[in-house]
């Protein structure tokens, strides 16, 4: 008999661990997001078959390529407990410099370098501004998008730099003559964020800091250092993204990177990344920054206007920021 009753017992745990563990399964944003993408594929296809046509799927990856680029550093950086709204002006700037120099020097191999270089050095210098100045990161940030702006005007004099068809690859080409490479350096790009948050001593850190900075501090974690290094990993993937961006493009505008901050930071808040820090994944960020190219292809094939793109991106912000505080309060 008591054999019995240990026997009930035993299935009684294990139904109680079943049931929580489909409760903390549902309640996940990832499994949400997840669902939330299937059942928009399926709703949009139903009505217009033209969006499961492989060609539409390259077309929605090649949209999201460098938003999803510049939301990897963007989503390390929030986890840390920090913010940067520059990272457009960055890329207007960035982008402007790039151009300048294919079109007056024609040094190719530098016009590919100096995007990169150039946007680890803006990094380092916001990191610089935001630890020392003891700022909060959003002002520090929010002063640095307009000064960057400011400095792509006038390096363009309000004009436009033509690339002349130079570095048409990086932007444009395809490998096997299917797979863009702009694709592929995305999901590369998301892979080593993957690799860093999960597996590495930096990304412990970014969560530790982002948790409890002072707590950090007090554990003998230099938070200055790292924080530094996150808006570093910030500017040198928005070098990354311009380089893309203008040779996908053929052209640098002084506006270029217009619309990038918000977007970025929609869609990594979208995927699941506190804005408060402490929280988020590389497959939260992948699903927020798939889900905006979706919506955004969704409204061009069903012919809705554009203009209620960001309406509906508004209320998925919205939906997305309380079933993450649902399920954080849950957890």
């Amino acid at each position: 008999m008591n054999r019995e009753l240990n026997i009930q017992a035993g299935n009684g745990v294990s139904q109680k661990e079943k049931s929580d563990k489909w409760k903390s399964l549902l309640l996940n944003q990832n499994s949400i997001l997840i669902l939330f993408i299937v059942v928009l594929g399926v709703v949009v296809t139903i009505i217009n078959p033209n969006f499961r046509n492989p060609r539409n799927i390259v077309n929605i990856l090649q949209q999201i390529s460098v938003l999803g680029i510049v939301s990897a550093g963007v989503a390390m950086l929030l986890i840390s407990g920090n913010i940067d709204i520059s990272v457009g002006s960055q890329i207007s700037t960035i982008g402007v410099v790039m151009a300048m120099i294919v079109q007056k020097l024609g040094n190719i191999p530098l016009a590919v370098v100096a995007p990169i270089l150039l946007g680890a050095t803006i990094g380092v210098i916001n990191g610089i501004v935001v630890v020392k100045s003891k700022v909060h990161s959003f002002i520090i940030s929010l002063g640095f998008m307009v000064v960057y702006q400011g400095l792509a005007l006038f390096l363009s004099h309000g004009t436009a730099y033509l690339m002349g068809g130079k570095l048409e690859f990086l932007g444009r080409g395809r490998i096997f003559g299917y797979l863009p490479v702009m694709v592929l350096v995305f999901f590369t790009v998301v892979a080593l964020t993957h690799v860093i948050l999960r597996y590495t001593k930096y990304g412990r850190i970014l969560y530790a800091i982002g948790g409890n900075r002072t707590a950090a501090y007090v554990s003998g974690i230099r938070t200055e250092r790292y924080i530094i290094i996150a808006y570093t990993v910030v500017g040198t993937l928005c070098g990354l993204a311009a380089l893309i961006l203008i040779s996908q493009l053929g052209a640098a505008y002084p506006n270029t990177g217009t619309g990038y901050a918000m977007d970025t930071l929609a869609a990594v808040i979208v995927g699941g990344t506190l804005i408060t820090g402490g929280k988020g994944s590389a497959l939260g960020l992948l699903l927020g920054v798939v889900i905006f190219g979706m919506i955004s292809n969704a409204l061009n094939v069903l012919n809705v206007s554009a203009y209620l793109r960001d309406v509906v991106l508004g209320l998925i912000i919205i939906s997305a920021v309380t079933i993450g505080r649902i399920s954080t309060e849950r957890q």
